[in-house]
């Protein structure tokens, strides 16, 4: 264990190696000691887990990741709180970032290119139709396996989206300046075609090893996003063709609307691409050939940090650039008063305005309300007591152990201010849901108990005498794998506790056929039979191997030495030559 800690997480999960340290938490390479697997686990700072706008967004990270279950998608396998410490249990991608390929490959191959962007999009709309937007598609967010896979990594400032869009928290301007949109920038309302743009910042840098947009500081990045329309990737790097310039410009679209509609329509034109298909996007702005000749910056410019990565490789989805947001936000916060001061100077508020760095003045501020507590209430009741505080409501269903009906976690947290008209996201319990039951046969039943009691559910075994299994080895089960079955259900695991020991019986003095029938009674059989001289009558069993009370498995033989029936004549003549010399002895003194 990594001496960075020295404790499990939840009962279960023990640190080996640090392998990233992002603005808010720490992540390493863990052990699953249930299940036995390694797991990346992320830890919230001791110091901000007292901090409920942290814990917020940590629990927010938490609960949007867990609901993704995709293959492009780092999966989410756990999370809770540990001695006041939140922590998220996590898949472990072996890889290197997309960050890192760039900066040792790019440009990219075409095809290549289409086919990470392909996978991206694959889990982005996904994502989408479960109402949650990244927000922060960037290179280090994307892992690349070593063969080939691709994997969206950290879901950490990933909102619901909803119909008033009051989770996305407009006004704010989240995510890392080279790669956000110029809704984003602005603070707007986002959708899913916010991402879409985000990953067209990501194919062109792939296709030409730059970003389209750079900058001396945060905000002159943001300021192109909005305002400037970049150069074509062709003119950076001729071999880009034309089919694929046309998908990333698409994306490039300074208004959402231009751009694709869904990820899924992205992913088709960049499959149609691959295929040698025609694609649905038509790029035909002209440039002045004078663009040829700007310098855009590479790929390292990127005010961002990267994913760290171990020596075997091993990344995962840590809060990587967060640190650099902090050690930037000084620099960005004076830029944008000298940039103020220079507008006031020449006349330019109204300019700033439209660029949407300055929020419309208001009369006054928005009215509040407090989030009421109503986990463990049936959503009926809960949605009464939030719209009584002029509050909304969304239910998300679970499945869960909890009575179907019940609220069993709400977003934001009870006690906090919010305003009104804000909408509360309250998991509902669907009841326990119905699970795949494993198939765990042929398996030692330690790891059968352990592989079914990591799902949830409940184990009863049965141990029972075989001579076609080891002991320990479990023979059958029920349900059978493959079962679909409520969670927490029973499953019934018959063990083998080895061959059936049997005694050998006695059958010494039994004649042979009796012998046989008690063997075969007993499920043994007789072996070789050997006579010899005897007074006792013949095929009368004198000894027996084994001997009896012997323990031997089913169906052994019993080896046996019978009479033939025949007095031996040694014994009848040595005693007359005893007789017959008595008679001739010689009288004692006493006769």
């Amino acid at each position: 264990m990594s001496q960075a800690t020295e404790r499990s997480y939840g009962s279960r999960y023990e640190p080996v190696t640090k392998i990233a340290r992002g603005g808010m938490a720490d992540v390493y390479e863990a052990r699953d000691t249930l299940l036995d697997r390694p797991v990346a686990l992320k830890v919230l700072f001791p110091e901000l887990s007292t901090n409920e706008a942290f814990v917020e967004r940590f629990r927010r990270e938490a609960q949007a990741a867990a609901n993704l279950s995709h293959p492009n998608i780092v999966s989410v396998f756990d999370w809770g709180k540990d001695k006041g410490t939140y922590f998220i249990v996590m898949e472990l991608v072996v890889g290197r970032t997309l960050a890192r390929l760039i900066r040792e490959e790019a440009p990219i191959a075409p095809k290549r290119v289409a086919s990470i962007g392909a996978d991206v999009a694959a889990a982005l709309s996904f994502a989408h139709k479960h109402g949650v937007i990244h927000r922060d598609i960037k290179p280090s967010n994307v892992l690349i396996t070593p063969d080939g896979d691709v994997k969206v990594a950290d879901f950490g400032i990933a909102r619901a989206i909803t119909a008033d869009g009051d989770l996305t928290q407009t006004g704010s301007v989240l995510g890392t300046a080279s790669y956000i949109s110029p809704e984003q920038a602005q603070g707007g309302q986002l959708d899913g075609t916010s991402d879409i743009y985000s990953l067209g910042v990501v194919l062109y840098e792939l296709a030409t090893g730059k970003v389209p947009f750079s900058g001396d500081s945060p905000l002159s990045i943001a300021y192109k996003h909005v305002k400037e329309t970049p150069i074509a990737p062709s003119v950076i790097n001729p071999s880009v063709p034309s089919d694929l310039e046309a998908i990333i410009m698409k994306c490039l679209e300074k208004s959402p609307k231009d751009r694709y509609e869904t990820a899924y329509d992205l992913r088709s034109d960049l499959n149609n691409f691959m295929q040698g298909s025609s694609v649905s996007s038509r790029y035909t702005q002209a440039f002045d050939s004078g663009h040829g000749t700007r310098v855009l910056s590479a790929a390292v410019a990127d005010p961002t940090v990267a994913i760290p990565v171990t020596n075997a490789q091993m990344s995962s989805s840590a809060d990587s650039d967060e640190e650099e947001h902090k050690s930037s936000k000084k620099g960005a916060i004076i830029a944008l008063v000298v940039f103020i001061v220079l507008l006031l100077g020449l006349g330019g508020l109204f300019a700033a305005s439209q660029m949407g760095y300055f929020a419309p003045a208001k009369a006054a501020p928005p009215s509040t309300a407090t989030v009421p507590a109503v986990v463990g209430l049936t959503y009926q009741s809960a949605q009464s007591q939030v719209k009584a505080v002029g509050l909304k409501s969304r239910l998300v269903y679970q499945t869960n152990a909890s009575t179907a009906g019940l609220v069993i976690s709400q977003l934001p947290s009870p006690g906090l201010s919010v305003k009104k008209g804000t909408v509360i996201v309250l998991t509902v319990s669907s009841g326990p849901g119905k699970i795949k039951v494993p198939t765990v046969t042929n398996e030692n039943v330690s790891s059968a108990e352990n592989t079914l009691f990591g799902l949830g559910f409940n184990v009863t075994t049965n141990y029972v005498n075989s001579s076609n299994a080891q002991a320990n080895t479990v023979i059958s089960q029920t349900p059978a794998g493959g079962t679909l079955v409520n969670r927490q259900s029973t499953v019934v695991l018959t063990v083998s506790n080895g061959p059936t020991q049997i005694k050998v019986p006695s059958l010494v003095g039994d004649s042979v056929s009796q012998a046989a029938n008690t063997l075969a009674a007993d499920h043994l059989s007789v072996g070789t039979v050997t006579s010899q001289d005897s007074n006792e009558p013949a095929n009368t069993v004198l000894q027996q191997s084994p001997a009896s009370g012997t323990v031997v498995a089913p169906n052994s033989a019993v080896d046996l030495i019978v009479s033939n029936g025949v007095v031996s004549t040694t014994t009848t003549t040595e005693s007359s030559s005893s007789s017959t010399q008595s008679s001739n002895q010689p009288p004692g003194p006493g006769t």
